[in-house]
């Protein structure tokens, strides 16, 4: 089965199109984590090919440029995982300093959760406020009677 001709005014129509759409996804200015390695490789292998750069050195171009931005998005992800991990550690070590008390507000127990702040709120929201500020005031007067 032979190649259906290519008519020349749609294929640098189509091209142009393709062009956009990659320019878009793979946009070096978006953030790191918006930015798509493959659309930037793909854009790459395209602009050097249609500028007449010898094929091999054009793959090879495409993909030193998709490496680079999927190294850049795998930092990326491991220092917001990083970050997150850090964040829930903090939050932990909260809540157990905040359990150290009685709660005003439902009367739970020191070292048991409050009642009724519901499962839904995240660790933020396992205590709480006003048990919370009692915590940090006793821990605060404790550190300056010292």
């Amino acid at each position: 089965m032979t190649e259906p001709s290519t008519n020349g005014l749609q294929f640098a129509h189509d091209l142009a199109r393709l062009r956009e759409h990659l320019e878009h996804a793979g946009n070096e200015y978006l953030p790191i984590e918006h930015q798509s390695a493959a659309a930037a490789g793909f854009l790459k292998v395209i602009n050097e090919l249609t500028a007449g750069t010898d094929p091999t050195a054009a793959v090879a171009r495409a993909m030193a440029s998709y490496f680079r931005v999927d190294e850049a998005q795998r930092a990326h992800t491991a220092a917001v995982e990083a970050r997150r991990q850090r964040e829930e550690q903090d939050l932990e070590a909260e809540e157990e300093t905040t359990r150290k008390v009685e709660c005003p507000d439902c009367g739970a127990t020191a070292g048991l959760r409050c009642k009724g702040t519901g499962a839904s709120g995240g660790l933020k929201k396992k205590s709480h406020r006003a048990r919370f500020r009692l915590a940090r005031q006793l821990t605060d007067q404790k550190g300056t009677a010292s």
